[in-house]
C-alpha cells in the first residue's frame, strides 16, 4: 500500500489532492497576513511598579525621584501608579483617622476640650461605630470632601468645623472598612513620575458598590489623564465587574486608553473585558513579588525577552529585586536590571517605547472555510486506511461534514468550528505521518536490498513534511485577533497528545499483522491474530515493560505543560533549555529533537531492516515528535516565524541525533551479519 493511498476510485483520490492543495494555499495566505501584523508591532514598553520602587528606595535609603530619573536613563519608559486608600493617606500623615469609640474612651481619661467634639459628645451625636477623619491641611480636606460623598454614595458623610482641629469628616463606616476605601490616584505620586520624565500607567481597582457614575468620576480624576494611554487594573477583579464592564469600556475608549491584560494573572473578568475592548488590548508580562525574592538576575532578564519574542508581550511590568534595610547596592542592581531587560529586548529586534495594540487581524471567511475543508479531506484520507467505503457514501459523508462546518462558521459558533477543525487536524496528521512511514517501511523491506540509511531519512523527512503541512493548516485555522491575544485558545490539548498515539498504534498493528499473515502465507484474519495476542501468557518482564510504559505515559501527559510530575523542571533539563535558547534564540522542543525525531528515524531503520515488531513501539514514540510539531503551530500567541524556526531547529537537531543512532545500528548489524528474512511479495497491495 502506498503512502496515504485511498481505496476508492482515482477520481476520489484526485479530489482529496485538489482540496489539500487549495487548503495549503489558503493557509499560506492567512499566515502571511498574520506574520505581517506580528512584524509591524515591535515596540515594547518597560513599566515599573511605583509602590514597589518606593519600598525599594525606602529600604535602601535612596531618594525615589533620583531613582526614577536614573531608571529612565537606563531604559524605563513608564511607571504604574495605583490608587491610594484612606490607610495610605493616614500612613503618609496626610490625615488622622479615629473611631468614635477611641474618641469616647479618650474623653473618659481626659475630657475633650474642643468645642465641636465636646458638643457632639454631650449631645450623644458622636457614635462609637463611626469613623472620624482629621485632614492635615485644607487642601486634603477639600480633596476628601469632594471624593468621599461620591465614593461612599448612599452612605452618610458629614463635615464639621473645629477651632482646634479644623474641618473634619464623619462617616458611618468603621475604621477597618474605611481604611480599605480607595480614593483614586495620588496626584503627588503622578506629579513625581511626570517630573522624572516618565509616562504614567493608571491602575484603578474594583470595589463593592461601583456604579457607572463612580467609575466615570474616578476616570476623570486621573492625573494627567490626557497623556495616560494604558490601564492595568489592580486587585483580583477588573473594574466594573460583573455588571458595568461595558461602562468601563466606554470610558476607556472615550479617553483613548488601552487595556493591559496581565499574562497568567487570575483577574476575574479580564477575558470578558478584553473581548469588549476589541483591538484595544496589550498583553502584559510580569514577575510577581514572591518570585522576585528568589529568581536569579539572568533568568528574570531572559523571561522578559522570551515573553516578547515568543508570546507577543508588549508591556513588561517590572518589580524590583527587594532590598534589605540599608542595602544601598540594591539600587545599582535594579538599575542594571532595567538596563539588561532593555538591552535583551533590543538584541531580539525590539525597540523600547510606548506599546501599542496589535492591529486587528481577521482572515477571510472563505479562506478559513477552505482550510477547515482541507483538514476534513485529510481526515478522510486517514479514514480510508481503516475502512473501505463505496465512493458515493464516502463523498456523501464528506459533503455532510463540509455543510456542518460551513454552517457553524456562518453562525455564532464560528470560534467553536475553528477550534474543532484545529483539534481534528492535530489528531489526524500525526496518525497519517507515523502510520504512513510504518507502512512504507514494510513495503520497502520487501526489496531484498541491504538497508540504506538514506531510505529511513527520506521516510522521516516525508513524514515530518506532512506534519508541517498539518501544522500550517492548524495554525491558519486559529489565526485571528482573539486567538493571538489568547482570548480564544486551542482546545483539547491533552486529547491531541493521547488520541493520535492510540490511533497510530491500531493502524500500525494492523499493518504488522497483515505483513505477518502474508509472510506465513496464512489465511487467518486480523481478529484471529489479535485473539492469539490476548491469549499469550504474560511473563514478569512483560509486566515490568508495561509499568515502564505506564510511567512514561504519565510523565508524557504531565509534561504537556511546564511541570514535571507536579514539580519544577529538573535542573539538567532547565540547563539544556537555557543553553539552546542562548545558542538558537528559539529553543526547539525537547519532545521533538531528543525523543520523537530520533525514535522515528530509528523506527524506519529497524523496519527497513526487517525488525518490524521492534520498530513498532519506536514508531509510536516517534509519534510524540510529530504531535509536538503540530502542537507548536497551535500556539497562536507565538509569532509564526518563531514557530517555523523552532520547528526547523528541532528537525535539524533531532535528525542529527537520529541519524547517528541509526548509523550505529546499521554498522553493528552489518558487522554481526544479522539480517532479516526477505519476503517474496509486497505485503500490502493497492
Amino acid at each position: 500500500m502506498g503512502w496515504g493511498s485511498v481505496t476508492g476510485p482515482r477520481r476520489v483520490k484526485n479530489l482529496w489532492v485538489w482540496i489539500s492543495v487549495a487548503a495549503v494555499i489558503s493557509a499560506i495566505v492567512i499566515l502571511w497576513g498574520r506574520g505581517q501584523v506580528e512584524k509591524s508591532n515591535n515596540t515594547v514598553e518597560l513599566v515599573m511598579d511605583y509602590k514597589a520602587a518606593k519600598v525599594l528606595c525606602q529600604n535602601a535609603g535612596y531618594p525615589l525621584d533620583t531613582f526614577l530619573r536614573e531608571a529612565r536613563d537606563r531604559g524605563l519608559t513608564s511607571v504604574a501608579v495605583g490608587e491610594r486608600t484612606i490607610k495610605d493617606m493616614a500612613d503618609k500623615g496626610q490625615i488622622f483617622v479615629f473611631s468614635g469609640r477611641q474618641i469616647l474612651e479618650y474623653d473618659r481619661l481626659a475630657p475633650v476640650s474642643d468645642f465641636a467634639l465636646r458638643r457632639m459628645i454631650d449631645e450623644s451625636r458622636l457614635y462609637a461605630g463611626n469613623s472620624y477623619i482629621f485632614p492635615g491641611d485644607d487642601a486634603v480636606f477639600e480633596d476628601l470632601v469632594e471624593i468621599l460623598p461620591v465614593r461612599l454614595e448612599g452612605e452618610r458623610v458629614s463635615s464639621f468645623s473645629s477651632q482646634r482641629f479644623g474641618t473634619f469628616l464623619e462617616t458611618s463606616r468603621d475604621v477597618l472598612d474605611l481604611e480599605k476605601v480607595n480614593v483614586g490616584l495620588d496626584p503627588n505620586e503622578a506629579d513625581e513620575v511626570r517630573k522624572a520624565g516618565l509616562r504614567i500607567v493608571a491602575r484603578l481597582r474594583n470595589y463593592p458598590g461601583a456604579t457607572p457614575h463612580k467609575i466615570s468620576y474616578f476616570f476623570n480624576r486621573i492625573p494627567y489623564k490626557d497623556s495616560v494611554s494604558l490601564m492595568i487594573f489592580e486587585g483580583m477583579e477588573v473594574l466594573g465587574y460583573p455588571n458595568y464592564l461595558s461602562d468601563v469600556r466606554d470610558m476607556m475608549l472615550l479617553n483613548s486608553m488601552d487595556f493591559g491584560q496581565v499574562e497568567f494573572a487570575s483577574q476575574t473578568g479580564d477575558s470578558r473585558f478584553a473581548r469588549l475592548m476589541g483591538s484595544g488590548v496589550i498583553r502584559v508580562h510580569s514577575i510577581t513579588e514572591r518570585e522576585m525574592e528568589k529568581i536569579p538576575f539572568d533568568k528574570a532578564v531572559e523571561r522578559f525577552a522570551r515573553a516578547a519574542r515568543e508570546r507577543n508581550m508588549r508591556v513588561m511590568y517590572i518589580r524590583p529585586f527587594p532590598a534589605a534595610r540599608g542595602d544601598a547596592e540594591a539600587i545599582d542592581k535594579n538599575l542594571s536590571y532595567i538596563q539588561a531587560i532593555g538591552e535583551g529586548l533590543e538584541a531580539s529586534g525590539f525597540s523600547i517605547g510606548q506599546a501599542r495594540p496589535f492591529r486587528q487581524y481577521t482572515p477571510g471567511r472563505y479562506l478559513i472555510a477552505l482550510v477547515g475543508i482541507g483538514i476534513l479531506g485529510f481526515a478522510f484520507i486517514l479514514l480510508d486506511t481503516l475502512f473501505s467505503f463505496p465512493p458515493a457514501i464516502e463523498l456523501g459523508l464528506f459533503a455532510i461534514g463540509v455543510i456542518l462546518y460551513v454552517v457553524l462558521l456562518s453562525t455564532g459558533q464560528a470560534t467553536f468550528a475553528r477550534q474543532l477543525a484545529a483539534l481534528g487536524g492535530a489528531i489526524v496528521f500525526p496518525v497519517l505521518t507515523v502510520s504512513g512511514l510504518y507502512a512504507k517501511s514494510l513495503w520497502r523491506s520487501y526489496s531484498g536490498e541491504s538497508v540504506q540509511l538514506k531510505d529511513a531519512i527520506l521516510l522521516w523527512l516525508k513524514a515530518s513534511g506532512v506534519s508541517i503541512v498539518g501544522g500550517l493548516l492548524v495554525a491558519a485555522t486559529l489565526s485571528s485577533g482573539s486567538f493571538m491575544l489568547s482570548l480564544d485558545k486551542f482546545m483539547g490539548v491533552k486529547a491531541a497528545h493521547i488520541i493520535p498515539i492510540l490511533f497510530a498504534a491500531v493502524i500500525c498493528w494492523r499493518y504488522l499483522l497483515g505483513y505477518e499473515q502474508l509472510e506465513e502465507d496464512s489465511s487467518r484474519g486480523v481478529l484471529a491474530s489479535f485473539r492469539d495476542l490476548l491469549m499469550t501468557p504474560l511473563c514478569i518482564w512483560h509486566l515490568l515493560v508495561l509499568a515502564v510504559v505506564a510511567l512514561g505515559g504519565l510523565v508524557y501527559i504531565l509534561r504537556t505543560g511546564n511541570i514535571y510530575l507536579g514539580l519544577p523542571i529538573p535542573q539538567f533539563d532547565e540547563g539544556m533549555r537555557r543553553f539552546l535558547e542562548n545558542l538558537l534564540v528559539f529553543r526547539p522542543r525537547t519532545k521533538e529533537f531528543l525523543i520523537g525525531h530520533p525514535a522515528l528515524i530509528l523506527a524506519a531503520t529497524l523496519a527497513l531492516s526487517g525488525y518490524f515488531r521492534l520498530s513498532l513501539p519506536l514508531a509510536l514514540v516517534g509519534c510524540i515528535g510529530q504531535i509536538s510539531m503540530i502542537n507548536t503551530f497551535s500556539h497562536i500567541h507565538t509569532p509564526i516565524m518563531a514557530t517555523l524556526r523552532r520547528t526547523l531547529y528541532g528537525l535539524i537537531l533531532g535528525g542529527v541525533i537520529g541519524i547517528a543512532i541509526s548509523a550505529i545500528f546499521i554498522y553493528v548489524l552489518r558487522k554481526t551479519k544479522v539480517g532479516s528474512k526477505v519476503p517474496e511479495e509486497e505485503p500490502f497491495g493497492e
